[in-house]
């Protein structure tokens, strides 16, 4: 079985080498890499194309449209592959971390999205492993998926029915690729997390996706004045998948897939019993925001 893993950059030059290198040290070995280059300044892209000329991999120079949408684009001009695997341009991949994925995924049926996740060391020293990301003991339901991501692209890989399915939603609604490959896995699938770290994610200031007290800030006045993308990306669920949910994550779905604001509704979701976020305080946030008809 043929793997893809899909990588996007953009001016990456401290990091990406040795992402690369740590992608062709895999014991797996049956794999193809294609990076697609978001924008990125010209020097940057002439290292690019000299690491190419090294590494053999396959290259696009693309316009800068933002990472989801950069790796929704490799994921949609990339065809003929069973497995895909993201890859972000600053982290590093231990060698097992492609055969651990492929031995899961290839067990299961193909015929139903399948997603592997696997746990992970994080810090700014990949010398210092003492940071390890597992999944949270708590089950990750339907209803908690509406809410909270816990998965990260560059630790997933995913069959080519869930890739299929990705691309059925429209990208200016979903935000993420790796939240929408989670709710499709965890409402219509099947996904499992490996608690073996098998990537090193380093945590720095120009990471893009790194969720800082500043971006938390910045999303709750955002929420307010707009219509947020959690109630965006529920709405896009409900018109990709709802007919192929069970009954109960229908009723779950319907809460946060609103047309209008409801009351009722609002309050059900805001004193459920379930805790919406990990921590106390931006679980409270959340609640509030549900109150106010924005979530």
């Amino acid at each position: 079985m043929k793997t893809a893993v899909l990588m996007s950059t953009y001016n990456g030059d401290e990091y990406v080498e040795q992402q690369i290198d740590s992608i062709y040290k895999q014991s797996y070995q049956d794999f193809d890499l294609y990076i697609r280059d978001d924008g990125s300044n010209e020097d940057f892209v002439k290292y690019l194309e000299s690491l190419q000329k090294k590494y053999d991999f396959h290259f696009i120079k693309g316009e800068n449209i933002g990472f989801l949408k950069s790796f929704m684009e490799l994921l949609k001009e990339v065809n003929g592959y069973d497995f895909y695997s993201f890859a972000d341009q600053d982290d590093v991949w231990y060698p097992e971390k492609l055969q651990k994925s492929i031995e899961w995924l290839s067990q299961n049926k193909q015929d139903i999205p399948l997603l592997y996740h696997c746990a992970y060391h994080t810090g700014e020293d990949v010398n210092n492993k003492s940071n390890i990301y597992y999944h949270p003991d708590s089950e990750y339901c339907f209803k908690k998926c509406m809410t909270t991501n816990y998965y990260s692209g560059f630790a997933m890989v995913v069959n080519n029915e869930l890739r299929m399915l990705m691309l059925k939603g429209d990208v200016e609604n979903i935000t993420y690729h790796d939240w929408w490959a989670g709710m499709i896995a965890v409402g219509i699938g099947k996904y499992h997390f490996d608690n073996i770290p098998l990537a090193f994610h380093i945590d720095h200031k120009t990471n893009v996706t790194a969720f800082t007290n500043k971006k938390r800030i910045k999303w709750f006045f955002q929420t307010l004045r707009e219509e947020s993308e959690i109630h965006k990306r529920a709405l896009e669920y409900k018109r990709c998948f709802y007919n192929d949910l069970t009954n109960e994550n229908q009723k779950i779905l319907n809460l946060f897939a609103t047309e209008h604001y409801s009351l009722v509704k609002s309050l059900k979701k805001a004193f459920s019993s379930n805790k919406w976020r990990d921590t106390t305080s931006s679980d409270v946030v959340m609640r509030i925001l549900m109150i106010l008809g924005k979530i």
